[in-house]
């Protein structure tokens, strides 16, 4: 584990077993929500005859915590917990070496699938018309989310199913949700690569990829 890890692990128990704070005025309330987003996931690469192979995806769901920054309460930070899936296809294929593992990268013509999965962490500020009694409201929340990725799989035709370690296990991004009621655009961008600087094409191009989710995501009280 990283020392951003034990930080970021250590301000969320802070701020989700912290003292509630309730409501002690009509003007002060909070929005704590569950949510969950369907995304679609395109790989930003600049790698020649790189290719995408269909439709990747990103799901992810879990419960943000809501903190009020004014007596009005449409300013607030959130800070959450949840999980992530995320499956790609494409013609990036693996390899064996001279020790028999597979960790050499190379492109095909077949459907490669990589899948993984991520506890993460977001933490963003929150702007919305909501009142403590209207439910239903205008919302633009952006932030930064920390990912801690896990259960990493490989599937081709070449090497069927494999477990693998070629994605960073940290990743951090930026993403930005707006939308009114339950229904809003989700907009995610990795800040990190997605695969570890020791992979590389078979010719030595580095792996430098990057993932921009697209899709939309729902908030649920």
């Amino acid at each position: 584990m990283t020392r951003p890890f034990f930080l970021l692990t250590f301000f969320y128990l802070l701020a989700f077993f912290a003292h509630s704070q309730e409501v002690d005025r009509i003007d002060k309330y909070r929005e704590d929500q569950f949510y969950i987003g369907f995304s679609l996931a395109i790989q930003d690469q600049g790698i020649p005859e790189f290719k995408q192979n269909g439709f990747s995806n990103y799901f992810q769901l879990g419960f943000i915590r809501d903190i009020p920054l004014n007596s009005k309460g449409n300013f607030a930070l959130g800070i959450g917990l949840g999980y992530g899936f995320t499956h790609f296809n494409s013609n990036l294929n693996l390899i064996e070496n001279s020790n028999n593992d597979l960790n050499l990268s190379h492109l095909n013509d077949s459907k490669n699938k990589l899948t993984y999965s991520s506890v993460t962490f977001p933490l963003e500020f929150r702007w919305r018309t909501s009142t403590p009694t209207e439910t239903a409201f205008w919302r633009i929340y952006g932030g930064v989310k920390y990912s801690q990725n896990f259960n990493q799989r490989f599937e081709s035709p070449s090497v069927g199913k494999s477990r693998t370690k070629m994605i960073n296990n940290n990743i951090s991004s930026l993403y930005l949700s707006m939308g009114y009621n339950t229904w809003n655009l989700y907009f995610e961008y990795d800040l990190d690569l997605i695969y570890k600087s020791e992979f590389s094409l078979s010719d030595g191009t580095e792996l430098e990829v990057r993932a921009l989710k697209v899709g939309l995501i729902f908030y649920l009280f």
